[in-house]
């Protein structure tokens, strides 16, 4: 539970060790502020607790003018001033920027902190405490001391190698007390596991330089001397309460041991200063703190598996983490986020597997952004979409796996429109995996048949190859669903782009109906044909039943854009139904004319709603009519969009 003067890079260096000089309003009061010297007090105990000032304090004689060095086994680290100077220390930080440094581990100038900063405990401390240290700190008088530069070797000298460490091990999370508790109890866990960031010195730390573990409060060496294990079961054998809070306030406990070492400066230049209830609170809770987790913060607030999380954080960093960024947040008006983006926690996976494994190509608003189709496996992508679906924040499903993304995998096959291979359609060239035997051609003959007979219903054509290919994997179903359509578009007579624009709307719905018999589990029901986003394009959902009365989409379409639906609802008029021919492509292609920045699903889905409407209030009308009216409406209206440029 101590400073942590030599902890390795990952150490337990108190309060803003290496936030870099940056700065806040100096500490001069002024008249017209109102009195906060109750707060400055409490703000100055908090920081004795939390052991601050010998850590930024290489000189006695300039208390918080930082220029400690910490020796670890990636370098020299140096704490830095924190007083109240402009030029050198803290005098132009906000009360933001100090809890941003606290809180999340990010400097004022945006860059991360070092763990040797112990930012992973200080996480924990609530935001009214903050608001008293920060009183207090800011108050401190000003000392010009220029912060020495860090001496760490390639690569941990560049900052932004962090962000793997960051995605690994660290969220940020307050405090919050533990329930069936006590009072006493839960403050010891606060002062013992926040503020005095015990676990810092007296933890193990792996290669990384993360605390291992189960090996939390388990001992570890320290400037030269070894902390000893302070977990709850070492203790208690050896320890009772009053002799333990004896120790802590004094440094003694007879017939047992004197403090030495880094732990004694702890205990003279804080311990010592707490009130005796808090020192009976942290032995309270020392000889009595719970098992440490064997998996850090990320992978105990996710539902992956701790070996699947720590592998996908890794394809995270490796692969996304640059133009994305730390925690998902983008990049302005360039990348777009992926913590709470709708796109990327909607209840299928399709959009992330999409645009992982296609693409996106440059826009109004977002700079493009590359296949990484080549560069990972169909295991390595479920993976990821796994991760990103679940981590920040973000509460979709981990319900992507390796089949369902070779599934999508077949349709990157597909030329892009308006490409110079598209000037050309060749049937050979669509789709197939090189080096594979590909689908059975008897069956996709047979496939072929069906479709220029007639039947496009996509379910019905997956069933029929999977009945005469039982142990075809996805990509084999998708590839063979290709190669039957493909020579039945080629002889439509229309032009290139309309046949690969058919051909890969053809693709996308076997891709969603093979994905769907490859998801863990069952995706929500809809209750009518509904679309659903897939990368730049869509795909139907169909309802698992065509039976009964007609119920209209009402939840879904409350999440529909309302201009939208109102666009929707005054195209379709009050118009005598069903619609004949082709009114329901020409109604899809003229709201996107008149929006086109909506999404090519979210149109669809205003004017199915919209329509489901007029038929569910038609009078004299069965059900199974009904039913029949919207779904051919819905097959309309999602074919015409999917050909869409």
């Amino acid at each position: 539970m101590g400073r942590g003067t030599v902890l390795g890079l990952f150490g337990g260096l108190s309060l803003l060790t290496l936030m870099g000089a940056a700065s806040l309003p100096a500490s001069a009061q002024s008249s017209t502020q109102p009195d906060d010297s109750a707060l400055v007090a409490r703000g100055e105990y908090l920081a004795r607790a939390a052991d601050c000032m010998p850590c930024h304090s290489a000189d006695p004689n300039k208390p918080y003018a930082g220029g400690l060095g910490l020796k670890t086994p990636f370098g020299t680290l140096y704490s830095v001033n924190i007083t109240s100077d402009r030029a050198t220390g803290i005098g132009d930080w906000t009360f933001e920027d100090f809890r941003r440094a606290l809180h999340d581990g990010i400097r004022k100038d945006g860059a991360f902190l070092y763990p040797a900063m112990p930012f992973d405990a200080y996480t924990g401390i609530t935001d009214d405490d903050l608001k008293a240290l920060w009183a207090y700190v800011r108050r401190i008088p000003a000392v010009n001391a220029p912060n020495p530069a860090n001496g760490l070797a390639f690569p941990f000298d560049i900052r932004f190698g962090m962000i793997a460490w960051r995605e690994l091990f660290f969220r940020p999370a307050t405090f919050t007390p533990t329930p069936g508790k006590s009072d006493e109890w839960n403050r010891g866990a606060y002062l013992v596991e926040a503020l005095g960031h015990c676990s810092d010195c007296h933890s193990p730390r792996n290669i990384m330089g993360a605390i291992k573990g189960k090996a939390a409060f388990t001992g570890a060496e320290i400037d030269g001397f070894y902390a000893p294990d302070i977990a709850s079961g070492a203790l208690a054998k050896n320890w009772q309460k009053d002799t333990l809070i004896a120790f802590l306030k004094g440094g003694e406990a007879t017939g047992k041991t004197t403090v030495f070492g880094p732990m004694a400066e702890v205990v003279h230049d804080s311990l010592a200063f707490l009130t005796q209830a808090d020192l009976a609170a942290m032995a309270t809770y020392l000889l009595d703190s719970p098992p440490p987790q064997d998996a850090p913060a990320p992978q105990k607030s996710s539902p992956l598996t701790p070996e699947v999380h720590a592998r996908a954080a890794r394809l995270y960093v490796d692969n996304c983490a640059a133009c994305h960024q730390a925690m998902g947040t983008g990049m302005g008006t360039a990348i777009p986020p992926l913590a709470g983006n709708p796109a990327v926690t909607a209840a299928e996976p399709y959009n992330v597997i999409s645009v992982v494994l296609g693409g996106l190509p440059a826009s109004g608003r977002f700079s493009a952004m590359p296949s990484f189709a080549g560069r990972l496996s169909d295991a390595d992508i479920a993976d990821l979409a796994n991760y990103v679906r679940t981590s920040w924040g973000n509460g979709a499903p981990s319900n992507t796996t390796p089949s369902m993304v070779a599934a999508w995998r077949e349709t990157v096959k597909v030329p892009d429109y308006g490409t110079q291979a598209a000037s050309k359609f060749d049937c050979a060239q669509v789709g197939g995996a090189p080096g594979a035997d590909g689908p059975d051609p008897k069956a996709v003959a047979a496939l072929s048949a069906e479709i220029a007979g007639g039947n496009t219903d996509v379910a019905s054509l997956v069933d029929s190859y999977e009945g005469a290919a039982p142990d075809a994997s996805p990509p084999e179903v998708v590839d063979a669903m290709m190669a039957a359509y493909c020579p039945v578009v080629a002889a439509s007579g229309a032009d290139d782009y309309t046949k690969y624009a058919r051909l890969r709307a053809f693709t996308l719905q076997a891709a969603a109906d093979v994905s769907l018999r490859a998801a863990p589990a069952a995706l929500p029901a809809v209750p009518v044909i509904w679309a659903a986003a897939a990368g730049t394009s869509l795909v139907a959902r169909e309802p698992e039943s065509l039976a009964g009365p007609l119920a209209c989409p009402a939840e879904l379409a409350a999440k529909l854009p309302a201009d939208l639906k109102t666009a929707a609802s005054a195209a379709l008029g009050t118009p005598s139904l069903p619609l004949a021919g082709t009114r329901g492509s020409d109604l899809a292609r003229d709201l996107v004319s008149k929006n086109p920045k909506a999404r090519l699903a979210d149109i669809a889905n205003a004017l199915i709603a919209g329509y489901c409407g007029l038929v569910a209030s038609a009078k004299g009308l069965e059900p199974a009519q009904q039913h029949a009216y919207v779904e051919s409406f819905g097959q309309q209206v999602i074919q015409t969009l999917q050909t869409q440029p």
